[in-house]
């Protein structure tokens, strides 16, 4: 049996022994058999999941490490410190997280969190990608700092294996959902799970404790910034670390969050276009139309609707208001609110945009000027 998956098939074998019995046919004849075919469907999901995980470790300055390690025999620790951990001279490593291929020519999609120095939040100095035993230092090509995304570039000379996108919002509370990391040494985790709570929002802009998906799976930190994936091997999130404090102490011990598919693929592409190191921000919190937005604005809505304006912020100084609609950015039509995301990140922090706002059933355009997203505009 396949190693990552004799860890959890006890697990699995508890939730559905514990699941009710809705209806007596709907009970299988042979449970065994059930299960069997689960454990050979989750082997497979992972022969083709896992050559496309790395491991990233990140490299900071420390000459006093370094010296005790080029002494003859080190002062206290280890007395014998492996190769690879002495490959960038005066920097010690820092213990590794995952990520995962994107593109056949190394593209990495991991968190920044993992890319970083601790100390003074800039992007380490070495950041090395380990795949298959072998070792690249990556180009750290985009950071994103609201959502801890980082993208990576690695040179190898043949293609690589990588994964592709599905779409998170068909992944509601009860899909599968399983994470896959490449902590640091020979071990790499496959942890078997289910989605527990969809997020409640699509966009980041206000509710951050809104924008993740929560599921049962128990993420490792090293298996941080390693991809979510559902029973095709489609990637739905990307495994996150969310602060649980206050009211939302009650999230039950061991649950994982990640962050939906559907945002991180949204501004991936202009994440790559842009090589920016920072959140553009207009200030405004936005939601897809429903029935009751549609009922209480008693007008047909084209266009995302804004609930939320933070003030200072581009959107305040224009007189944007809660209740107004957006409905292009550009002359490009916000259909989505995915749209909105995307072409925020295209056009990045500095640059100036058209807003197309229909407000009381009359259209009007603003010019704003989209800035650098605040540490105090995180509500969560």
């Amino acid at each position: 049996m396949n190693r990552w998956i004799r860890t959890n098939v006890m697990t699995l074998v508890s939730l559905l022994a514990a699941a009710p019995a809705i209806a007596a046919e709907a009970v299988p004849p042979d449970a065994l058999s059930v299960l069997e075919r689960t454990e050979s469907a989750l082997e497979r999901l992972a022969a083709r999941v896992a050559p496309a995980v790395v491991n990233i470790r990140r490299f900071v300055r420390d000459d006093a490490w370094w010296a005790s390690q080029q002494a003859a025999k080190p002062t206290s620790g280890w007395q014998v410190v492996p190769t690879g951990d002495q490959v960038h001279p005066q920097h010690r490593p820092l213990p590794g997280a995952s990520g995962f291929f994107l593109s056949a020519d190394g593209y990495i999609l991991t968190l920044r969190r993992v890319v970083v120095d601790p100390k003074s939040g800039e992007v380490a100095p070495f950041v090395d990608v380990e795949w298959q035993n072998q070792s690249r230092t990556a180009q750290v090509v985009s950071l994103e700092p609201t959502l801890d995304l980082a993208i990576l570039k690695v040179e190898w000379p043949d293609p690589l294996p990588f994964l592709h996108f599905g779409d998170s919002g068909k992944s509601p509370a009860g899909h599968w959902a399983i994470a896959f990391g490449d902590p640091d040494g020979s071990e790499r985790t496959m942890v078997p799970g289910f989605v527990a709570v969809s997020p409640a929002r699509e966009c980041y802009q206000d509710d951050m404790s809104a924008t993740y998906m929560q599921t049962s799976v128990a993420v490792p930190d090293g298996a941080l910034g390693g991809p979510l994936v559902n029973l095709r091997g489609e990637v739905i999130g990307v495994n996150a670390r969310r602060a649980v404090t206050g009211a939302d102490s009650l999230v039950p011990a061991g649950s994982g969050f990640a962050l939906p598919s559907n945002i991180a693929s949204a501004i991936f592409q202009a994440m790559l276009m842009r090589e920016s190191l920072e959140s553009p921000w207009l200030g405004i919190s936005v939601l897809a139309p429903n029935d009751t937005l549609r009922k209480k604005l008693g007008t047909p809505i084209s266009g995302i609707y804004i609930d939320n304006v933070f003030d200072p912020s581009p959107a305040s100084k224009l007189g944007i208001r809660v209740g107004d609609v957006l409905r292009s950015m550009d002359d490009q039509p916000i259909v989505t609110v995915y749209d909105f995301q995307r072409i925020l990140y295209e056009l990045g922090a500095g640059s100036r945009v058209r807003l197309g706002i229909v407000r009381d059933r009359k259209r009007l355009e603003l010019l704003a000027t989209i800035e650098r997203r605040p540490a105090d505009a995180v509500t969560h």
